[in-house]
């Protein structure tokens, strides 16, 4: 995808798919990690250019990597947007920001995070950064194809079932089997299916 070749004016590109992934370990100011991904959904289809096509459920997940902290709540997200998908994770940044992210500690404690996990183009191909967004943005994400709190809720979702819906050239569904059996076992669903996005 070369971003250069695309109109200024967003809602004049075609639509792309994105995958974005949401977790929370802390309240901030809306009272239960839950809440936090609930806010994160809503500042994003504050943007006109982004739509909800589908929400995982949020799932309980142990915490990962290593630092001692509370359970974390995690989700996916399967979004239609004209952005590009740096201007798509500028404005998860955004969402970041108002749950009050902060970067302290890798893999420690946070309000909520809010990831870009893959993208692919108007023909549901594959959208491969090949280093031209630098460090910034590197999709897909390098590292989900490798955790179950990312890989088990984007299961969740109807696309994770379709041909196209890769990271490589595995299936999600691929992924899941090739993670550690007791760390997929070990997330669960806390909430039913969101109204309206099943």
């Amino acid at each position: 995808m070369n971003t250069e070749q695309l109109p200024a004016d967003p809602t004049q590109r075609p639509e792309i798919t994105a995958f974005i992934g949401l977790g929370s370990n802390l309240p901030g100011d809306v009272g239960s990690p839950e809440a936090q991904i609930e806010r994160a959904c809503e500042l994003l289809e504050m943007h006109p250019a982004i739509r909800i096509v589908q929400r995982s459920r949020i799932f309980a997940t142990p915490p990962w990597g290593g630092v001692e902290q509370s359970e974390f709540r995690n989700a996916v997200i399967h979004v239609r947007t004209t952005l590009d998908p740096l201007a798509l994770l500028h404005h998860c940044q955004f969402a970041e920001a108002v749950g009050n992210r902060v970067r302290e500690v890798r893999w420690g404690p946070r309000t909520v995070d809010v990831d870009v996990l893959s993208c692919f183009d108007a023909t549901l191909s594959p959208i491969i950064s090949h280093g031209q967004w630098g460090f910034e943005l590197v999709v897909p994400h390098p590292y989900a194809a490798e955790r179950a709190f990312v890989l088990v809720p984007w299961l969740d979702l109807d696309a994770a079932a379709e041909p196209w819906c890769v990271l490589g050239e595995r299936t999600i569904a691929e992924c899941v089997a090739d993670v550690d059996e007791a760390e997929v076992r070990g997330i669960v669903a806390v909430e039913d299916p969101p109204a309206g996005h099943r």
